[in-house]
């Protein structure tokens, strides 16, 4: 598996665009839509800026899911969240996210991953002959890496790929702190995200290992579920 990062990485991509793309912002973009399709959401929507998703949402009749700087967008419905997603009355309905750096990266093709359906996109990423682990943020993407790096340990443990450094460097990090919880705690992105008051949040996002095992793909401006493990 090959790694990159941001937007620059997202163009790095679609420069060469072959394989399979996980895209990955652990704290919180793709935890929340996985939770929000988990939920039962027709699904999810990404788009870059709010007011885009404002009138995506109003011509759409879709939930509004979005934040900037951790925070609620004034008029949205719902924090970029994966809990207030799982606490939603979704079922059937259409999504419409945007956040701070997680819907900056999405592609066309990609598959949404997350601490909450690693084992499940590791397999799926068996299925294709190059995969891409895409994070989110270059200079706050620690926990990312982390996320990432599990999709990749669990793909090596179902026999495919070779250990890179990073993998290596995630088996080493999860010794030393004991539980992913610990890991991504100690990131910045993680304690801004306790700070503001989703600290379940992250407690979700670093204990519930595979809670969800299903497959959300982005194609034609949406994502929805490729497939349930």
């Amino acid at each position: 598996m090959r790694y990159l990062i941001g937007p620059e990485g997202r163009q790095q991509f679609l420069s060469e665009p072959e394989g399979t793309p996980i895209i990955v912002d652990v704290l919180r973009a793709s935890s929340t839509i996985v939770a929000a399709l988990w939920a039962g959401a027709a699904g999810v929507i990404p788009v870059e800026f709010a007011g885009e998703a404002l009138e995506k949402g109003k011509k759409m009749e879709a939930v509004l899911v979005g934040e900037r700087g951790g925070k609620k967008i004034d008029g949205f419905d719902f924090n970029n969240s994966p809990t207030e997603m799982l606490g939603a009355d979704l079922k059937g309905k259409t999504v419409v996210i945007t956040t701070s750096n997680g819907t900056r990266v999405m592609v066309e093709g990609g598959v949404i991953g997350s601490t909450l359906n690693a084992g499940a996109v590791a397999e799926y990423a068996m299925a294709g002959d190059r995969t891409y682990l895409l994070a989110s943020d270059p200079l706050k993407s620690e926990e990312d890496l982390d996320a990432a790096s599990l999709i990749e340990v669990m793909a090596l443990m179902l026999g495919r790929g070779h250990f890179t450094y990073e993998a290596e460097r995630f088996i080493q990090n999860d010794a030393e702190c004991q539980h992913l919880l610990d890991c991504i705690r100690r990131t910045p992105a993680g304690e801004k995200v306790a700070g503001l008051g989703y600290q379940a949040d992250v407690d979700m996002i670093c204990r519930d290992v595979n809670r969800f095992p299903i497959v959300p793909v982005y194609s034609n401006g949406r994502i929805t579920v490729e497939k349930p493990y």
